[in-house]
């Protein structure tokens, strides 16, 4: 850059020997090197604006993460990665260093993805994250837990269950004690979740810790619910090894529009 000459005899002097200031001659063009001195110093910060913009671009283009293209390869470890730990605590920032160091997606342990922690721990947008980015999700779950789907209805994650079912999901894997993802997302008061598996073909006739879906969603006074369970081909006189079945759930509770509404779908005392 050419350097600046140009002298500025009309700027004000400094102080003189008095300890004051000495006025210039000249105003006008004093005012107007002031203004030139304005506008140099206004390029200058534009100019240094850019420049970091520019720069934050730069890194952001280079940080960026191609979900498209990660290493989806199935890999056994014997403790959790950086990826794993990151989606285990729903820390974002974390989770996204660790894929572009090149975290792979299904590494695992015996019991444990970076998918399977992050949907047990309840992290709906990493696990929505890693799911569409190509993780496996069927790895990570056991028989005592249950499927990704039977954790996703549970926690009412619809986008999840979606994606799940549309991936070859079993609508009928049961966890430990006996629930399916529909008999978890109406036991939980999960209302859109409930008609996106029933509306796959789930089956509503299912009969976690012994009594039937019905009976989970009537001892919670829950009308809706049960209506929708009902329309959908719910047994209402199913009963448990007790011999207590909705219709008696909801007169000993003293649910009286549930009662009204059983009775009218054939439930008998």
């Amino acid at each position: 850059m050419q350097k600046i000459t140009q002298n500025y005899p009309c700027l004000l002097k400094m102080f003189s020997k008095r300890g004051r200031a000495t006025k210039s001659k000249d105003p006008l063009r004093c005012n107007a090197v002031h203004a030139r001195a304005r506008r140099f110093t206004g390029c200058c910060v534009l100019l240094l604006m850019i420049s970091l913009m520019l720069t934050a671009c730069v890194n952001q283009q280079e940080n960026r993460i191609d979900l498209q293209n990660l290493d989806t390869r199935d890999e056994q470890v014997q403790e959790k990665t950086r990826l794993m730990q990151a989606a285990e605590k729903g820390d974002s920032q974390l989770l996204k260093q660790a894929l572009v160091e090149g975290g792979k997606l299904n590494a695992h342990t015996d019991s444990e993805s970076a998918f399977s922690l992050a949907l047990k721990n309840g992290h709906e947008a990493i696990s929505r994250i890693l799911l569409s980015a190509g993780s496996d999700w069927q790895l990570g779950f056991n028989d005592a837990q249950g499927s990704a789907l039977v954790v996703a209805a549970d926690n009412g994650f619809d986008e999840i269950v979606k994606s799940l079912i549309i991936k070859g999901a079993a609508l009928e894997a049961k966890d430990q004690q006996g629930y399916t993802a529909l008999a978890r997302a109406a036991k939980n008061g999960h209302l859109t979740t409930l008609k996106i598996l029933i509306n796959a073909g789930a089956k509503v006739n299912v009969f976690p810790e012994g009594r039937s879906v019905l009976m989970h969603v009537v001892e919670k006074n829950n009308m809706l619910l049960s209506q929708i369970i009902i329309a959908a081909g719910a047994d209402v006189n199913f009963s448990d090894a007790e011999g207590d079945t909705a219709l008696k759930i909801a007169r000993r509770k003293g649910f009286f529009d549930l009662d009204l509404m059983l009775v009218q779908a054939g439930a008998r005392p």
